[in-house]
């Protein structure tokens, strides 16, 4: 109906201001009246007294794609290999360093995106072949620090369908890429090998996709992150706006407890099942002149910091952001 109501009406006033000149009017073949399921387009032919015609297309409102803005960026992944055994041993170190997504909670309070992208490692030239493998020697009860490399890019889009007024809200990217250092760990620790000290260091740039936005309104959780990380550190400059959150989901929560107070609605909706941080004063802290640094609680439910940013109508610079992990 929302195709067809809006066909009647033209169709009602070009006949109003055009009687005289209009014999009758036909459609293609139809399903129904006004639609066509070749081209999904209402054909709406005007036959003319004089003997000449006139074909109108109606287009029908459906979704469509656009391509927000993209992110990304260049990541350093270091942990160190210690060989607790008498003798030396050669580690293999995987060529692509693994991870896997991870979905957050997502609330309608927010628009909806979809995101595609890829994390690549880059090659390693410095490690040694063992029987075809690449890998390092540890000599005995020695700790070694290695080092992998790569790049990382998401384009984020959203969904338009422009049929109904409504509220848009932020949107919100409710998906990460977790970097599993377990995988690592399990095939070397049964040969006297401990991996531990992880540490992640993440650099990128969000960029407004400005042919499709003025304005870019969007909260995204840290793109990169350590399964199981035990603390985060962002990295600012001196002229840098903070725009990061501790939680994604407590930031999530307060927006939806909000919205549903405003609408007069809080008492009649059931509260959605989030876990509620305590108060932060109880959190232990690392004093730091650079940046404070975020403990993390591995028994909480999966949860990063995020990044809630809105910018300025037509700005085209892109937003910087750093930060760094650690699993020890």
């Amino acid at each position: 109906m929302r195709v067809v109501i809006p066909f009647i009406l033209f169709l009602f006033v070009i006949m109003s201001q055009t009687y005289a000149e209009i014999t009758y009017t036909t459609y293609s073949k139809l399903v129904y009246p006004g639609y066509s399921p070749e081209d999904k387009n209402i054909s709406l032919t005007i036959y003319y007294r004089d003997g000449t015609t006139e074909t109108i297309i109606i287009p029908p409102v459906i979704p469509h794609n656009k391509t927000i803005c993209y992110l990304w960026g260049t990541w350093k992944l270091s942990f160190e290999i210690t060989n607790t055994n008498p003798y030396t041993v050669f580690v293999a170190i995987p060529d692509v360093i693994w991870c896997y997504n991870q979905t957050l909670p997502y609330s309608e309070d927010f628009q909806k995106v979809y995101v595609s992208g890829v994390v690549a490692t880059y090659t390693n030239d410095t490690m040694v072949t063992l029987n075809g493998e690449n890998g390092i020697w540890v000599p005995p009860y020695t700790t070694v620090k290695v080092q992998r490399r790569g790049i990382f890019f998401q384009e984020i889009n959203v969904s338009i369908v422009a049929d109904s007024h409504k509220v848009i809200g932020p949107a919100l990217v409710d998906i990460v890429w977790v970097f599993d250092g377990d995988l690592l760990e399990t095939y070397v620790r049964k040969h006297g090998v401990k991996i531990s000290n992880y540490r992640l260091l993440v650099k990128g740039v969000i960029i407004k996709r400005s042919d499709n936005t003025q304005t870019l309104s969007m909260v995204i959780p840290a793109p990169l992150v350590l399964k199981d990380y035990d603390s985060f550190r962002k990295l600012l400059g001196r002229y840098d706006v903070d725009i990061w959150v501790d939680s994604y989901r407590e930031y999530i929560l307060k927006h939806r407890m909000l919205s549903l107070k405003n609408s007069k609605r809080y008492n009649k909706v059931e509260t959605p099942v989030f876990y509620i941080q305590p108060d932060d004063t109880l959190l232990p802290t690392i004093d730091d002149i650079l940046a404070p640094v975020h403990i993390h609680d591995v028994s909480k439910p999966f949860d990063v910091p995020a990044m809630v940013l809105t910018t300025d109508d037509g700005d085209l610079e892109s937003i910087e952001f750093s930060y760094v992990m650690y699993k020890y």
